[in-house]
């Protein structure tokens, strides 16, 4: 396969691939996940990289590219059009970090991030880094991720930690994917080969240069 630099390399990478996507769908359906086989040839055509910055090796096309690019895949299988926009929503937290924490996880060329940016998680201050505990729903693609994010309130000897402005903190945690629980709660009608259950993590440690705030 040609390599994945241009949008217009991505458009073609993922016009030859539609084909698949299209006749998988029914599975994908009955396994209520995308088969790790198709996630793999999904990343080789750039379907997971359209945000992550041209510095780890993404795309980091235009807005109205990324949305292009989504509604390509969607329009040959939905539930990977939509797994697709998560992996590459959660790749811009790339944007966020040092660019050396940044290359660790976002590098790699067939990398899949994803995760849930709503803070339903909690996040205590320790050290320099954060106890996290929380559960997530609707953590699409995660079955094929290496790593996940989690939006969390963010907590300082018990209290709720709050922004200069007043507002509550609150923070993406980053962590490996082999640290979280996946669970199987994604019995749903619409978007079924999405995989989109539940995401868990009890009590592990996220340094905060793998933390991102979105809005300070």
């Amino acid at each position: 396969m040609t390599e994945i630099t241009t949008y217009e390399t991505l458009q073609a990478a993922l016009d030859a691939l539609a084909p698949e996507l299209a006749d998988r769908a029914a599975e994908m359906e009955d396994a209520r996940r995308l088969p790790a086989d198709l996630a793999g040839k999904m990343a080789a055509a750039g379907a997971f990289r359209m945000m992550t910055p041209k510095a780890y090796g993404g795309l980091e096309l235009t807005a109205r590219e990324f949305v292009e690019g989504v509604a390509q895949v969607a329009e040959a299988n939905a539930s990977a059009g939509w797994c697709s926009m998560i992996a590459c929503t959660t790749s811009m937290n790339a944007a966020y970090m040092a660019p050396e924490v940044a290359a660790e996880i976002y590098s790699a060329p067939l990398t899949i991030t994803g995760g849930v940016f709503a803070p339903m998680g909690r996040a205590e201050v320790e050290g320099d880094g954060y106890r996290v505990t929380g559960r997530w729903q609707w953590g699409s693609g995660s079955a094929n991720c290496s790593w996940l994010a989690g939006g969390c309130m963010v907590f300082e000897n018990g209290e709720l930690k709050r922004l200069p402005s007043g507002a509550p903190d609150q923070r993406m945690m980053v962590f490996p994917a082999s640290e979280a629980t996946l669970h199987d709660t994604w019995h749903v009608m619409g978007l079924k080969g999405t995989g989109s259950g539940d995401i868990s993590v009890e009590n592990i440690l996220v340094p905060r240069a793998r933390s991102v705030s979105l809005i300070t």
